[in-house]
């Protein structure tokens, strides 16, 4: 039996947040889970930790890490109680709509066939399969994997040209990982500049983030997690548009009350300090 260690460093911010959290963790808990390291942020983080704790018997490690040096730097700290090899990194508002034995199959054959890095949502029409037809690639019984090296990365290059396709993420935050993967990304995160640190969007990697080459990449054959309220693009993909999942609150408000904590994107100082002065 492989198991593996769920990691997140979620926001918890308003009930709708905690219920949608709820509901992920009880699509996938019962898996081959081994160790769970979570730290959470925003005003719920008490009720969350209860609910964790009422639910996870052992090998639970809870967090409430918000340093000024921002979310990657948090996340190094809480990386070093990882216990296993593969590591799933928890987005709170996707729910597995398989079983647990898929989940526990799919970790099986990323351990059997030493994948790095796995997408386990946003699956659409099979969007990262149609992208194999570029590469050599193996198929096993859940899942086709590929060796993501100087020469792969080429012709996918030419392929999403060819084709006219937006070239897929290197990285994706709701993805199996490899321990060794996600360290090295993390050293990489720490240097990337582009979004507020505060938040974990400096962990992903664009395809023109190539740094992080080469490693293997899985590719799940099938759907296994789906967004609740993000399309991604498709219209109709998440749960909520599919009737899979009540809409309490629509996405824009959630939005909206998460962008007043935090800008995206890195504070400009410097003509920060010039617009407020010109304002004045």
């Amino acid at each position: 039996m492989v198991k593996y260690t769920v990691f997140a460093n979620f926001y918890i911010d308003t009930e709708e947040r905690y219920l949608r959290m709820k509901d992920s963790f009880f699509s996938f808990y019962k898996s081959n889970v081994y160790d769970w390291n979570i730290n959470i942020r925003g005003k719920y983080k008490n009720k969350v930790k209860i609910f964790l704790q009422e639910n996870i018997s052992k090998n639970l490690n809870i967090f409430f890490l918000e340093s000024k040096k921002g979310w990657v730097f948090d996340t190094l700290n809480i990386s070093n109680y990882f216990k296993t090899n593969i590591i799933f990194f928890w987005i709170e508002d996707h729910i597995c709509i398989d079983s647990v034995s898929k989940i526990n199959s799919v970790v099986a054959e990323m351990h059997q066939n030493k994948i790095d890095h796995l997408i386990y949502s946003f699956f659409h029409k099979g969007t990262y399969i149609n992208q194999l037809k570029a590469v050599n690639h193996e198929v096993k019984k859940n899942i086709l994997f590929f060796r993501y090296g100087k020469k792969n990365y080429r012709n996918l290059k030419s392929w999403y040209k060819k084709e006219n396709h937006t070239p897929s993420y290197l990285i994706a935050a709701c993805s199996f990982m490899s321990l060794n993967l996600f360290k090295k990304n993390l050293s990489l995160s720490k240097i990337k500049k582009k979004y507020n640190p505060m938040l974990p969007f400096n962990f992903e990697k664009s395809f023109d983030e190539n740094k992080i080459l080469p490693f293997n990449a899985g590719v799940l054959k099938k759907e296994l997690f789906v967004s609740i309220d993000d399309n991604h693009g498709e219209n109709g993909y998440c749960l909520i548009d599919r009737k899979l999942y009540p809409n309490r609150v629509c996405k824009n408000e959630l939005d909206v009350i998460r962008k007043k904590k935090y800008k995206i994107f890195k504070t400009n100082t410097f003509f920060d300090k010039v617009k407020k002065i010109l304002n004045f």
